[in-house]
């Protein structure tokens, strides 16, 4: 799961600092939107989320629909490997 959030949020580049950054740059924020996963019942709260930890690490605030459309790919990606029986959690409904 975490391999297809880093994927997610590489093709979105917040800030625009990829290629030149290391491909490691936003590693801690990854490992918090996938963990974010685990108990996030709406995309939504997910997008809140994502929301809060880019803001938190740049000392800038995201837009909150800018966050909502990397939610809205991360959520169908996770549904989707969950249908796929790759169980990542047990989500709540």
């Amino acid at each position: 799961m975490k391999k297809m959030v880093r994927q997610v949020i590489h093709e979105w580049n917040p800030f625009g600092l990829l290629p030149h950054a290391p491909v490691d740059e936003f590693d801690s924020e990854i490992e918090e939107v996938t963990l974010s996963l685990t108990d996030a019942t709406t995309v939504e709260e997910l997008a809140r989320r994502i929301q809060d930890i880019f803001s938190s690490s740049f000392g800038e605030p995201f837009g909150y629909e800018e966050c909502l459309n990397t939610a809205k790919q991360i959520w169908e990606l996770a549904e989707s490997h969950i249908k796929e029986g790759e169980y990542y959690c047990e989500r709540k409904k």
